[in-house]
Order: C-alpha cells, then structure tokens, then sequence
C-alpha cells in the first residue's frame, strides 16, 4: 500500500486516518467531490487510474449507489477497498455483544441506511472489507465525538446521569485509523468490528475516566437507563483499549 484514495476527507474520521496513513509514509489522495461526478463510473475509473491508486478507503456519506460504484472499479483493477459502516446496524433494542455474524436489524433510518450501504457494496464487490466503528474518542473537545457529547451532556443540565447499566461501542480514534489501516493491508474480505471495550467499562465508568483524565471536576450520577451491551467485538481485530488510552 503506498498510494491511497480516501474519500471523505471533510468529515470527521477521514482525517486521522490521512495522518495515520501518512505516518506509515502512505500518499493519500483525497476525493474532490467539485472535481469528480459520483455519478459518472467512468470519471472515476480514469482518475483511480491516473493517480495510481492501489487502495481505496470509503469513508464519505452518501448514496449506496456512488459507494457500489467504488467498490465495482477496485473489483475490476483487483485493489482493496474498505469501507467503514458502523455499529448502528444494530437495533437498539438488541444485546450484545455483537460480534459480525449477529444479524444487522437496525430499525431506525442511519442504521438501515448503513445495512444498505454494506449490502451495495458487496454485490458489487465481493472482496469488500467492511469495518463496523462504534462511537469514537478524539483527543480533544472539537467536532462531535465522545468527548463534546457528554461534555454537552453535563453542560445542559449541570450533571451527569450515567448509566451503569450500559456498555457502550466506543473506542479511541487513533486505535481505530491503525486497525483500519491493518484491515487494508491484509486485504481479506469480510466483515470486521473495530471495538475498544471488550473489557467492559460502563458508560457510567468511561465518563469517570473521561473527568479523571481531564480534570473537569464534573458532577456524575450513577444511573439505570439504557440497560445494554452495545459493545461491538472481533478477535481478529486486534483494537487497543479505550481504558488503556484514558489512563495514560
């Protein structure tokens, strides 16, 4: 891997993986979507093919039908793709935890949106390596992550009531941009969930961390509600822990 199309570089993820990717002395090329019609397959085949592109990473949103055309040009030039779905595939009234065989049988639009993305991509391709995120940790209080949500969280009503009866599907950023990473070079198709908490912290044991870590002497409430394991697990996928990071 030493030349690599990220799309979705404007978002929230794709960017820690084009550092993570460049850490590794990876060229990353990014999709201009100004510059390139999601619509016109033959556009983006001859662009993959100029730029010598010899790994795609789908990190974008949007329709099934741009990722399933991605997916059908790294099946015709035998290049890995990968594309990060998420945990939401999942409903929310399931338990887990889930590992990539538990049916997907989300009911809400995002996760339904998420099956269908899967499910395109697929067909399209078969070789597709799909990894499943849960919810991620930056190292800072920027964009929508872990860490503003509970932060708004406790602003909005000057505590935390933090259930210790959930688990949540979270892990830290930058573990998951290397086990993206390694996903791609291995390039085995399948499915894959990159999780971060198999020990099982709470969400009521994470948001403690969280304040430990960043002395913000919040006032956190043990709570009830949700009651789940939302955890998402993988053997094959060797994620560091997000305890191990909140630690540190």
């Amino acid at each position: 891997m030493q030349r690599v199309l990220v799309s979705g570089l404007n978002g929230r993820l794709a960017p820690y993986l084009k550092q993570a990717l460049e850490a590794h002395a990876i060229e990353v090329i990014g999709f201009d979507r100004q510059q390139l019609d999601i619509t016109q397959r033959s556009q983006q085949l001859a662009f993959i093919k100029t730029q010598q592109i010899d790994t795609i990473f789908h990190l974008a949103t949007g329709p099934e039908s741009w990722l399933a055309t991605l997916a059908s040009i790294a099946h015709e030039l035998d290049i890995p793709l990968l594309f990060t779905s998420s945990e939401s595939v999942f409903n929310p009234e399931s338990t887990g935890p889930f590992s990539p065989e538990h049916p997907a049988d989300a009911v809400n639009d995002y996760g339904r949106y998420k099956i269908a993305c899967e499910q395109a991509a697929l067909e399209a391709n078969p070789n597709t390596i799909i990894a499943r995120l849960g919810w991620q940790m930056f190292d800072n209080f920027e964009r929508d992550n872990l860490l503003t949500h509970v932060r708004d969280m406790h602003d909005n009503q000057g505590y935390l009531e933090a259930s210790t009866q959930w688990l949540p599907a979270v892990a830290y950023v930058e573990h998951s941009m290397q086990c993206l990473i390694d996903l791609a070079k291995q390039a085995k198709a399948g499915i894959y969930h990159v999780g971060g908490n198999e020990q099982g912290l709470s969400f009521y044991q994470l948001v403690q961390l969280i304040n430990q870590k960043y002395q913000l002497n919040w006032d956190i409430r043990p709570g009830s509600q949700p009651q789940r394991d939302g955890r998402i697990i993988d053997s094959r996928v060797p994620c560091k822990s997000i305890d191990e990071q909140l630690k540190t």
